[in-house]
């Protein structure tokens, strides 16, 4: 016989529950359950009650982690502005750091990056009660930013001393140990790119919704490395000279005008140009030809250091900026015998590289980049005129 006292009972009491999370949005407590459950005194269902509470409570738990979430949605919006618009590394973890501090206690944080297979882990971001720290490497073992690296999970822990992990403390001997830690891995296309950290003096001071916020953020910003990273290893192919492997046209007019800009001192510019590209190119072919070239360009990385920078100018034209007032002719003469010690020999015949070189100097030659290149060039063109082979210097 079917006991429908007992299924209306039952049937009130799931309804009532469900009202409280899905229309008062209220939290249900095991208080309430139980005055409910005493309404209705179906005991032989208890076990299937405790089940449907259960389902209850953490369809309740979601709602509130989203809920929350949902309340910190035009932060985190804001955020990715930032994120999509910036182009440094710095500025993207302190605005992260920033982010975090608004929508959780943070006493301390920190990002580690990490690429996969690497053994060791780098920490270019750390900051604790407003103290940020020198970035440090470490090694990728026993720790809870390596736990969270090798097993993709995050790590809810309740007490941190940072100084085992980094030779770096976060804490200072007066508040002590920061009691509350997070340590959240960040995957991108199933890879581990590293963990972001968020620490509190505070006991039990983060829940489920706090390590959902970091794994969001997280993302973000690590995405937006990537994107960093990406644009300058592209900006820095822009700057470079495929066939050389020197710097190119446009890098020597960022890095003149920058020099000028920023310097008082001297800068000496130096223009080469080969004597005889276009006869080898006419006699054993562009192939040959940009042999030449390249066995010139090897030449000027000779002699260039944290002071002589060398850049493919255009076609068989060089240009060498020299950032001090150091004497030009050794430097010729050491071109002159790495060209005579590495000819090219093709069908058993050398063929010996020669330039023609002109020199000026700012500010006696020039003031701005164009006026000191029409200087540099009109002394190279004497040097050529002359018969080549030589080095003229500005008047």
């Amino acid at each position: 016989m079917v006991d429908y006292d007992g299924n209306n009972a039952t049937l009130e009491m799931i309804y009532d529950l469900l009202k409280k999370i899905g229309t008062e949005h209220k939290y249900i407590s095991k208080e309430d359950y139980s005055v409910i459950k005493s309404k209705c005194n179906v005991s032989s269902q208890d076990q299937l009650m405790d089940r449907i509470f259960f389902q209850l409570e953490e369809i309740q738990n979601q709602m509130e982690r989203l809920n929350w979430l949902n309340s910190h949605y035009r932060i985190l919006h804001n955020f990715a502005q930032i994120c999509s618009k910036t182009l440094s590394e710095e500025i993207l973890f302190k605005e992260a750091y920033q982010m975090v501090s608004q929508v959780m206690p943070t006493d301390s944080f920190y990002i580690a990056t990490y690429n996969e297979g690497d053994s060791h882990i780098q920490v270019p971001f750390m900051i604790d009660k407003g103290k940020e720290y020198s970035p440090v490497t470490i090694e990728l073992g026993e720790n809870h930013t390596s736990q969270a690296i090798m097993t993709r999970e995050i790590i809810h822990h309740k007490e941190s001393r940072m100084e085992e992990e980094y030779d770096v403390y976060l804490g200072d001997e007066e508040a002590g140990l920061t009691n509350s830690c997070l340590f959240v891995p960040v995957l991108i296309d199933n890879q581990v790119k590293g963990v972001i950290s968020a620490q509190c003096y505070a006991e039990f001071a983060y829940r489920k919704e706090h390590e959902e916020l970091l794994q969001i953020i997280g993302t973000q910003v690590f995405s937006s490395i990537d994107s960093v990273r990406l644009y300058e290893r592209i900006y820095k192919m822009s700057l470079l000279d495929d066939l050389t492997g020197l710097k190119n046209y446009r890098a020597f007019h960022e890095d003149l005008l920058s020099l000028i800009s920023e310097s008082n001192h001297t800068i000496q510019l130096i223009m080469l140009d080969s004597d005889s590209l276009k006869k080898v190119n006419d006699h054993f072919g562009h192939d040959v030809g940009d042999k030449y070239l390249k066995v010139l360009a090897d030449g000027i990385k000779s002699i260039c250091n944290k002071t002589i920078e060398g850049y493919r100018y255009a076609g068989d034209e060089f240009m060498i900026i020299v950032k001090s007032s150091q004497e030009i002719m050794p430097l010729f003469e050491k071109l002159k015998e790495y060209y005579l010690l590495h000819p090219i020999t093709i069908r058993g015949e050398q063929i010996f590289i020669s330039i023609s070189t002109g020199v000026s100097v700012y500010p006696k030659h020039g003031v701005t980049v164009d006026s000191l290149k029409k200087s540099v060039d009109t002394a190279l063109y004497s040097a050529k005129k002359q018969g080549g082979n030589q080095i003229v210097f500005s008047e």
